[in-house]
């Protein structure tokens, strides 16, 4: 079976947790051809489950990586707030 990914869409990070998730059960080569990364699956599957599962771990790992970034300043004043004697600094401070 081969998937083709749209790197334009989704990271290395994104595409690489997924095989790594897949690896154990299933042979997986993957090279890259201009924007698209080719996925070749093998082993005994249903392409559909394995396509809809390859495709669902994919946006998940894609929108924890977004929620990651969009909170990332959140949890360094979260951070600096519980570890350090940091009252008297700004938001502004503490993330620059």
């Amino acid at each position: 079976m081969i998937l083709r990914i749209d790197r334009k869409i989704y990271p290395d990070s994104c595409i690489s947790k997924v095989v790594y998730w897949l690896s154990e059960q299933y042979i997986i080569n993957r090279h890259i051809e201009g924007d698209e990364e080719v996925i070749s699956i093998e082993g005994s599957f249903d392409e559909t489950t394995i396509s809809k599962t390859f495709f669902e771990k994919l946006n998940d790992y894609r929108l924890r990586g977004i929620i990651d970034e969009e909170t990332k300043d959140i949890r360094t004043i979260l951070y600096a707030k519980a570890f350090g004697d940091f009252d008297e600094l700004t938001e502004e401070e503490i993330t620059a």
